[in-house]
């Protein structure tokens, strides 16, 4: 088996393998989504990573993702520890729910799937449409760091190992870039390695997927040209400042 996947993400199984382990943006956006006191819409919300744990926290939550598969995902994992999500097939650039929100989240660095600035402006002024008066929207992406946008392109990086959940055997991710400069677009062709009990590559999932890097100012001036009034950029889950370019940017932007 060695599929290759022209898309954003891979399968939803392949997915839940490699990200599941990453934890560190969970407590943030459950916390955020809780202080909210009020519904809260994610976007780009997957097979439920975040949404999940943010069900199980009794909060009022809804999801949008573009690919119907991940939700399908999503559903069959809540289902399974006695949970009723409300996910729905949407794009972050163009959606229209009944509801209006006290928070919407757009975690894991998925607004940087908007390659454009009208995408992106699109993206901030529906979200600004959607929020009561007072809401918030947070989301973070990284800073682009220097050390990393000059490193040569086409350069195979071992960037996870881990531990298959089912079968304990090693898995691990490579990941190629290939960097346009110009137009601040990242894209990464991702090949996952599962072993076998010899440390033989048994299986090998290929898939790949572009992001445009964005600057603080740069995101500062998107902002602005959405509409919103107020807005706070962090350099990090723990609310530290934004220093360094190796930082991840947290943003929050208040509706009014």
């Amino acid at each position: 088996m060695d599929p290759l996947e022209k898309s954003h993400y891979t399968t939803p199984e392949v997915y839940d393998l490699v990200y599941s382990a990453y934890t560190e943006d969970i407590p943030f956006y459950v916390t955020t989504a809780q202080a909210a006191k009020g519904p809260v819409l994610e976007l780009g919300c997957g097979t439920g990573r975040i949404l999940i744990p943010t069900l199980q926290a009794d909060v009022d939550i809804e999801g949008i993702d573009l690919r119907p598969e991940m939700l399908e995902a999503l559903k069959a994992k809540a289902e399974a520890l006695g949970l009723k999500p409300r996910v729905h097939v949407g794009d972050m650039r163009d959606f229209t729910r009944p509801r209006r929100y006290a928070l919407i989240t757009i975690p894991f660095r998925a607004f940087l799937h908007n390659l454009t600035s009208e995408d992106q402006i699109k993206t901030l002024r529906v979200c600004r449409e959607h929020l009561d008066s007072g809401g918030r929207l947070v989301f973070n992406v990284f800073h682009p760091s220097f050390d990393k946008l000059v490193k040569g392109d086409g350069e195979p990086t071992l960037e996870t190992e881990l531990r298959h959940p089912s079968t304990g055997l090693p898995v691990r991710k490579f990941v190629t870039p290939f960097r346009d400069r110009v137009n601040q677009l990242l894209r990464a062709e991702n090949e996952v390695q599962v072993l076998d009990a010899e440390g033989r590559t048994n299986v090998v999932h290929r898939y790949e997927f572009t992001l445009r890097w964005i600057y603080k100012a740069e995101m500062e001036l998107l902002l602005h040209v959405a509409g919103w009034p107020r807005w706070q950029i962090k350099g990090g889950f723990d609310g530290r400042p934004l220093q360094k370019d190796t930082d991840e940017m947290v943003v929050t932007a208040w509706k009014d």
